[in-house]
């Protein structure tokens, strides 16, 4: 069945939110921090639930291709974070354990995963051009995620 061209374009859109949403995750260690370890804030996270929406709730378990056939990316941006993905897929918990994010945190295979996601979000950012896209990624480096101030 076909998307008509509204459905298509929400689609399209969401994904890519949450696509963006989930490489600054990867790429914030700052965040990862205060989400994982504290869970407070407006952004509340574990390693598990980032590895999770990154590979599941996308739909990326087997790599970008069916993704860009759904022409919810370009060939650029997939090329622009393929070895963070490859990265991301081929990291093991120290110890097997997926719940010990100290662990994970301290991991030097993780902070490699850490650096290509920072990688691959300074290449992205200099290819996008849609507003909603550039507010967003404006909006999660200036840190909005963080806890409000009362």
């Amino acid at each position: 069945m076909e998307l008509d061209p509204s459905e298509a374009y929400e689609l399209r859109r969401n994904w890519r939110k949450n696509w963006l949403t989930c490489l600054f995750e990867f790429s914030c260690r700052e965040l990862q921090q205060h989400s994982w370890l504290t869970g407070s804030g407006e952004w509340v996270s574990s390693y598990v639930e980032c590895m999770c929406t990154y590979f599941d709730d996308l739909a990326i378990n087997d790599g970008y291709e069916s993704v860009l056939v759904e022409g919810l990316l370009t060939r650029k941006e997939a090329s622009l974070v393929r070895h963070f993905h490859a990265k991301a897929d081929a990291y093991e918990e120290p110890e097997g354990d997926q719940y010990d994010e100290e662990a994970i945190l301290a991991d030097p295979a993780w902070q490699e995963v850490v650096a290509a996601a920072q990688a691959a979000w300074s290449s992205l950012k200099a290819v996008l051009s849609d507003p909603e896209e550039l507010a967003l990624v404006s909006a999660l480096e200036a840190g909005t995620w963080k806890a409000r101030q009362s």
